[in-house]
């Protein structure tokens, strides 16, 4: 990446801009359903971070370095989980691995826990993760990364199988902000870049 590039992103970072996702582009904006067929729900309140203990999907060890490497796998992870809340769909999933202060990962879930509630999931994964880079200029016990995510075209399929809903393919660059915490990554924040 070039360096002016890069210190614009290091630097919006740095700012606290990385705070959501509210774009009009974001796969979990536009793949929430009409508003006329759901209810609000509340903003769910994340679990603590997960142990290798506990039932469900586990952080792979690569995933929990305190590393550049380490950091990016954990995205890898942690898109893998976003697409199995929204296809299978189940609530509570990218909640294990989120800050809670992250507003995109609030975002996630309130969206599977509308497919879960209304019966309804994605035919195929909504999102995959095309790159994927550490950058420098986090505070201590986080890191920045930037990378590209595809929105993939999917149908969501209510229980019968009917379509009820078309998202198109878009590509979706982003910053990426994760917290080491208790001796592994979460995900506190994905903003679209500028």
């Amino acid at each position: 990446m070039a360096g002016t590039v890069r210190w614009a992103v290091v630097a919006m970072l740095a700012a606290g801009v990385l705070a959501g996702c509210d774009s009009a582009d974001d796969p979990v904006v536009t793949s929430t359903p009409s508003a006329s067929s759901s209810s609000a729900s509340p903003t769910p309140s994340p679990s603590p971070s997960p142990s290798v203990t506990e039932s469900g999907p586990q952080i792979p060890a690569a995933a929990r370095e305190q590393t550049d490497a380490g950091a990016e796998a954990f995205v890898k992870f942690y898109m893998e989980q976003f697409n199995v809340a929204w296809t299978k769909p189940e609530a509570g999933l990218v909640a294990k691995f989120s800050a809670k202060d992250c507003k995109f990962c609030a975002t996630v879930e309130t969206q599977a826990k509308w497919l879960v509630d209304n019966k309804q999931r994605y035919d195929k994964a909504p999102v995959t993760l095309l790159d994927i880079q550490a950058i420098s200029g986090a505070p201590e016990g986080q890191i920045y990364l930037t990378g590209t995510l595809r929105q993939n075209q999917t149908r969501i399929l209510d229980e019968s199988g009917a379509v009820t809903r078309t998202d198109p393919e878009k590509t979706l660059p982003r910053n990426i902000g994760l917290k080491w915490q208790e001796g592994v990554w979460l995900m506190f924040a994905v903003e679209r870049t500028s």
